[in-house]
């Protein structure tokens, strides 16, 4: 008779934890349109920094979720008072993401130890990349959300 293992927090918490994610305009054919970003999620603090240092706008100031995205974030609007107003919702070119892509994949290469497992942020990044590329190539633009 043993005893159970503990659970692992880091498993309980990943399970549970906002993820960001791409969110797209509108549909486009054949393209899945969700990616990961566990890792973009979990490192964004250090990424911003980064993405400030090299001179393009860090991932989440593409944060567009407007009054449908974000209203799950509220309790209850009243406490906020009449003057609180949802944010509308705002769409970026995918030329906008994929400089600040490109920026952090040229500099996760060049110096991986800047942040804590770069091979897997890097293939995070890819898959937004590709995503982004589709949107591009489709002219539909797009934003980053929250994924619950």
């Amino acid at each position: 008779m043993g005893l159970d293992p503990l659970p692992n927090p880091y498993e309980t918490a990943s399970l549970t934890m906002p993820t960001l994610m791409i969110v797209l305009r509108r549909e486009i054919p054949d393209v899945l349109p969700y990616v990961h970003g566990e890792s973009l999620t979990e490192c964004e603090d250090e990424l911003a920094r980064i993405a400030e240092m090299l001179g393009v706008t860090p991932l989440t100031h593409f944060f567009g979720q407007g009054p449908d995205g974000t209203d799950f974030f509220l309790d209850d609007e009243d406490e906020l008072g009449e003057s609180f107003e949802m944010p509308e919702e705002v769409w970026f070119p995918p030329a906008d993401g994929l400089a600040t892509i490109a920026a952090l994949l040229s500099h996760l290469q060049a110096t991986p130890e800047s942040v804590a497992d770069a091979a897997r942020i890097s293939m995070e990044l890819r898959e937004w990349q590709s995503l982004l590329h589709s949107a591009q190539r489709h002219n539909v633009t797009w934003h980053v959300g929250v994924d619950f």
